[in-house]
């Protein structure tokens, strides 16, 4: 549009539609008839774009995003239609679906993780994800079961974690954090920390059949945890 647009994640369905996702100051950034959110909401929001696999035309396309600063970074496609977002958010009312797991900006930052449906017009399930300092979202991958599997960076001492992963504790300034959400949104299967005591973070990730995901970033930590070998 008239602002400043960027694409930061694509993805393909088994028709050769493009999914991509970035984030935009344009107010009049193209949106498609029935899109979930055809106005920007704050200065600048998310976008999901799906373009035909000629390049030709607009299947959808949605802003996505609150009052703030909102920017999508990974996007990946399920066997329907469905895509699913993951970014960052500054804003106090980035849209959020019923009974999603966090329903409400806790830090400076939060990620978030967006389920929208085959034809960009509603949210299958939405939720920030994050603690009580900045959490961006940088990568997603699904399994053969929608579960979704997120790769970002986290400041918080308070990144939700849960029993028994091997990480339950921030360990320097920034570290990696890989999380695993359930089909539905609403609960986490597992969420840690990884890192070491200085700097890190995770911005790709994949997943095998067997739900084992694999994880790339930067390490700035001497002590980033490897294994022998």
């Amino acid at each position: 549009g008239n602002g400043y647009d960027a694409g930061t994640g694509i993805a393909i369905d088994g028709n050769g539609n493009a999914y991509v996702t970035g984030a935009t100051t344009s107010a009049n950034f193209p949106t498609s008839p029935g899109a979930f959110q055809m106005a920007s909401g704050g200065v600048t929001n998310a976008f999901v774009t799906k373009l035909n696999p000629t390049g030709t035309g607009l299947v959808y396309s949605t802003f996505l995003g609150g009052n703030t600063a909102d920017g999508g970074l990974g996007i990946q496609v399920d066997g329907n239609g469905n895509a699913y977002v993951t970014g960052s958010t500054y804003s106090t009312n980035f849209p959020t679906s019923v009974g999603a797991y966090q329903t409400s900006l806790v830090g400076t930052a939060n990620a978030f993780v967006t389920k929208l449906n085959s034809g960009g017009t509603a949210l299958v399930y939405s939720t920030y994800l994050g603690g009580n300092g900045a959490d961006i979202g940088f990568g997603i991958a699904l399994d053969g079961s929608e579960n979704g599997y997120i790769v970002g960076s986290t400041t918080s001492t308070t990144f939700p974690t849960t029993a028994g992963s091997i990480q339950t504790s921030q360990r320097g300034s920034c570290n990696a954090f890989v999380a695993e959400l359930n089909p539905s949104g609403t609960s986490l299967i597992y969420s840690t920390y990884l890192g070491g005591s200085a700097s890190d973070a995770g911005h790709g990730i994949a997943v095998d059949g067997a739900g084992e995901a694999y994880v790339i970033g930067t390490a700035t930590s001497l002590n980033f945890p490897t294994t022998g070998g």
